[in-house]
């Protein structure tokens, strides 16, 4: 048998090998926890016009459990939504202020996400410790906030960093001096505000109780 003929098979044998490895290992486990801990905060598309504001418990979301953390997939949370941002100038449209943050989701006082109107930024707020008696906070900005369109945002905080995809494209990458505040399963969710709302629409608003890895940003 010609030696170039069993290269080729060698070949073909190792990288289907390789493709059962990574199947087993890395896409069918990413597959079920996405799955398994996927907490839906929004379905359907929804304005967030001045009169809008949800509030969802966490407990009656998470009942299986007893706590957010989920020790083997590490400390952290993601939010994945789909986000349309109208072009909108003057402060006819708002009950208060368009120079001012109008908040989006919110877990009380971190993490904080929300959208600035008249500067066109997403704001993301969250709190954290640099001594046992005395907390900071910490806001990621990001201006380059195309309006008029559908984006998707992935917002993934993993110990100190902060990483915010748009359209599963990195844009944001940020490390904070130390691990930041996440409440727990009794607190609740947020979304909106009444009369302080930016006016845009939300779909497909998912709550993750730990960092999405790489791969997985991709099945979300």
């Amino acid at each position: 048998m010609d030696i170039n003929y069993l290269y080729v098979i060698w070949i073909v044998i190792i990288l289907i090998f390789l493709f059962g490895l990574f199947y087993y290992y890395y896409w069918v486990p990413s597959q079920s926890n996405i799955n398994k801990y996927k907490i839906t905060l929004l379905d359907d598309e929804t304005l967030f016009d001045e009169s809008y504001l949800n509030t969802i418990s966490l407990q009656t979301q998470v009942n299986t459990r007893d706590t957010l953390y989920i020790p083997k997939l590490g400390y952290g949370l993601s939010f994945v939504w789909d986000m349309y941002i109208p072009s909108i100038n003057g402060n006819d449209k708002w009950q208060t202020s368009y120079n001012r943050i109008k908040p989006i989701i919110s877990m009380e006082d971190s993490p904080v996400i929300g959208y600035h109107p008249k500067k066109n930024y997403l704001s993301i707020i969250l709190k954290y410790r640099n001594n046992p008696f005395y907390a900071k906070f910490a806001e990621i900005k990001l201006d380059t906030i195309k309006q008029q369109r559908w984006s998707k945002y992935i917002l993934i905080i993993q110990n100190r960093t902060i990483k915010l995809y748009i359209n599963n494209v990195l844009s944001v990458s940020k490390t904070l001096p130390s691990i930041p505040v996440i409440y727990d399963i009794q607190n609740e969710i947020i979304l909106g505000d009444k009369n302080n709302n930016f006016h845009g629409k939300i779909k497909n608003m998912v709550l993750y109780p730990y960092p999405l890895s790489y791969d997985e940003i991709e099945l979300v």
